[in-house]
């Protein structure tokens, strides 16, 4: 079974859609140097996608990988065949995976990646070419397990079912969003969450197939800190009722109400890991630390049923 870790750093904000030398060489450093550090408080996954900043992203770590001999610590995920709005909706033709497979590849200046998912869905796509594009991209060893990100259970089914009978492994992952905060409208067209009352049936299936979760928005894009673009998803009586109860909870265990929200998912009955953007190495080693709590059934109940 592939060993995820449980807090994966999030890039999407990382690097620019400007080619080198842009951004500045001073600011790459930085970045550089963030990196390295995240690497050494044990933070070795990492969570790109061909489409953040237009490639920008992976070009920055392929270089940084290259600079700093990374690669063999590190458990690179990645994602390819996301649509282009309007232009192509529908990406998930051999052609455009395999692509952006390679293209990946490329700018990361690697010869695999640990696990690489289709980054959107786009429901009655035809599912056969996805499944031999993956299948012989996995047999040539350039990604070591697949996964999807924002697929619903019901199509995980259908591809995994298939994946199988033409010879591909079963899925490793999937990566909805997952949070203790119930969106109020979605953040991004096709986007498929497996948060709150309305998901039960989505998180009984990853209950019944412990089909591994990758979380994505698990703070709730900024919604835990009264950021405004959060609050413009989450904002609800359910979910501040949610935010006064973590920062109850976070005071009686002595840690941090976003270590709490972590640790929320880390109890659900289902292997999770957390998507959780880089910002600083403090605030990753606290998300680190959250694995390490442990709530009550009371408590999990409190934050799961607040409103």
């Amino acid at each position: 079974m592939l060993a995820i870790p449980r807090v994966v750093v999030g890039t999407a904000r990382l690097g620019s859609v400007l080619p080198a030398p842009f951004p500045t060489k001073s600011s790459r450093d930085a970045t550089f140097r963030l990196l390295d550090a995240l690497v050494e408080a044990g933070c070795t996954a990492f969570d790109l996608a061909a489409s953040y900043q237009l490639g920008g992203t992976e070009r920055l770590i392929g270089d940084w990988m290259a600079t700093g001999g990374h690669r063999a610590r590190l458990f690179l995920i990645s994602k390819g065949a996301h649509p282009y709005p309007v232009v192509r909706p529908n990406r998930l033709q051999s052609s455009a995976i395999a692509a952006d497979l390679e293209a990946t590849l490329r700018r990361l200046r690697t010869d695999r990646v640990d696990l690489y998912l289709l980054h959107r869905d786009f429901p009655g796509a035809p599912l056969e070419p996805m499944v031999l594009t993956l299948r012989d991209a996995h047999r040539a060893g350039r990604i070591l397990a697949w996964g999807v990100s924002n697929w619903t259970h019901t199509r995980i089914q259908a591809i995994d079912q298939l994946a199988q009978q033409e010879g591909l492994p079963p899925m490793a992952a999937s990566s909805p969003h997952d949070s203790v905060f119930d969106w109020i409208r979605t953040p991004w067209p096709g986007s498929v969450s497996i948060a709150g009352a309305a998901n039960r049936a989505a998180r009984a299936f990853y209950e019944r197939t412990q089909l591994h979760v990758l979380a994505w928005g698990p703070l709730g894009s900024g919604f835990l800190l009264s950021d405004r673009r959060g609050s413009r998803y989450y904002r609800s009586a359910a979910n501040l009722a949610r935010k006064q109860r973590l920062q109850e909870l976070a005071s009686q265990h002595d840690a941090t109400p976003a270590q709490i929200a972590l640790a929320f998912l880390f109890h659900q009955p289902f292997p999770v890991s957390a998507v959780v953007a880089a910002s600083t190495v403090e605030k990753m080693r606290s998300n680190l630390a959250a694995s390490a709590i442990r709530l009550s059934r009371a408590e999990l109940d409190s934050l799961e049923g607040a409103g």
